[in-house]
């Protein structure tokens, strides 16, 4: 059953935050009832092969996994690797990029980087730099990609730019951390600031500050639709290293960044999904309403993030993302926003800007989005009812 593999996972996990090294735990035994093929499939769908493996006794591990497991190990060796190449040529006396994410993690906060899968690089720089940074990425080999959007959607509505290099490595060059006209902020020329010095290689690194890292995973959690145990992971080692500075500090800034919500959930689900002493009393503070609790309850959301529902669900996401906003007029305005596209979410859906759908196709997508709309209204309402 899905569910005692659900809990089988979350021992896993329990087991790693009490011994993230995975250095003298014993494997976990397998629970009663409990599918190894289901575990295997889940660890894989987080991308978590490398972490649980310690704990994972070897007749549960599948070929799958066990490749899933090699993997994961050269993928992150080499983008590592890649990093420690290009770093030099995109950094000068003007611009320091700060690392952000999976790469600073890797390096900074999990015993052995390979235990931190990441999907690409990310890197932070002045937004007067970007042009530049991109160029010097071209002189070793990348080359920019838009996917199928309009490379004016970057400029006018994104916050990175993509760039792809010979072997493959994605680096986003992050100018900004939150999408122009979201509710939600966050402190850039801080970032820069407050980042810390990092081995990487034979050279070093700004990295992010554990800070920053943990604002940019709850709105990372917030926009995916909360879908993702990594950064649970994450989480726990972060918040375990702060002083009680960096914890007042959070909780103050959270909520000048409108992500206190986010916070107290992420941090909530830390401590249930893989039972880590995270919260500390003010982060209570932050905690929303009666009516929003509830419907959290009712949602489901531990569950959610095992099942990665925002994933198969159409509109879950768009859903969380209201229910961690604090002012009805911020969830009424996001709310007109979903039925009615701007630019911004045509430009998304792959529109260009010189070629934007006439007014009755922008009244079918309206009509789609509507009736997605009203089914998140019920899904809510059950969940309250629920809760």
């Amino acid at each position: 059953m899905k569910n005692a593999a659900h809990l089988y996972v979350k021992n896993l996990l329990g087991a790693w935050s009490r011994d993230p090294g995975g250095r003298s735990t014993e494997p976990v035994p397998l629970l009663d009832g409990v599918d190894a093929a289901d575990v295997c499939d889940l660890l894989l769908a987080h991308h978590l092969q490398v972490l649980a493996d310690p704990f994972l006794p070897d007749q549960v591990k599948s070929l799958s996994f066990r490749e899933g497991l090699a993997s994961s190990r050269e993928r992150t060796a080499f983008l590592l690797l890649e990093l420690e190449r290009i770093l030099p040529a995109v950094t000068w006396a003007d611009c320091r990029p700060v690392v952000l994410k999976g790469g600073a993690l890797a390096q900074g906060q999990y015993t052995r980087p390979d235990q931190r899968w990441f999907l690409d690089l990310d890197i932070l720089v002045p937004r007067g730099q970007v042009d530049e940074v991109c160029r010097r990425l071209e002189a070793v080999g990348y080359r920019r990609i838009d996917g199928n959007r309009d490379p004016l959607y970057y400029e006018r509505h994104h916050l990175h730019r993509m760039m792809v290099g010979p072997q493959g490595s994605t680096v986003e060059v992050h100018w900004a951390l939150t999408l122009p006209g979201s509710h939600y902020q966050f402190d850039v020329p801080g970032v820069f600031n407050r980042a810390r010095e990092a081995k990487l290689g034979r050279q070093t690194m700004q990295a992010a500050s554990p800070v920053d890292q943990v604002l940019h995973a709850v709105y990372q959690q917030i926009a995916d639709g909360f879908v993702d145990l990594k950064r649970l992971c994450d989480l726990t080692l972060l918040v375990q290293g702060l002083s009680g500075e960096e914890k007042l500090y959070l909780v103050k800034e959270s909520q000048r960044t409108n992500m206190g919500v986010g916070l107290w959930l992420s941090l909530h689900m830390v401590k249930h999904v893989l039972g880590a002493k995270v919260l500390w009393p003010e982060v209570e503070t932050l905690a929303p309403g009666w009516l929003t609790t509830r419907t959290l309850r009712g949602l489901e959301v531990e569950r959610g993030m095992l099942e990665r529902r925002a994933e198969t669900v159409d509109g879950y996401s768009s859903l969380l993302h209201l229910l961690m906003l604090n002012r009805p007029s911020e969830r009424l305005r996001d709310t007109g926003r979903y039925v009615w596209l701007g630019e911004a979410e045509l430009m998304d859906f792959g529109f260009r800007s010189e070629n934007m759908p006439g007014l009755g196709r922008r009244l079918r997508l309206s009509a789609f989005f509507f009736k997605t709309l009203l089914s998140l209204g019920g899904r809510a309402t059950l969940a309250l009812l629920r809760g």
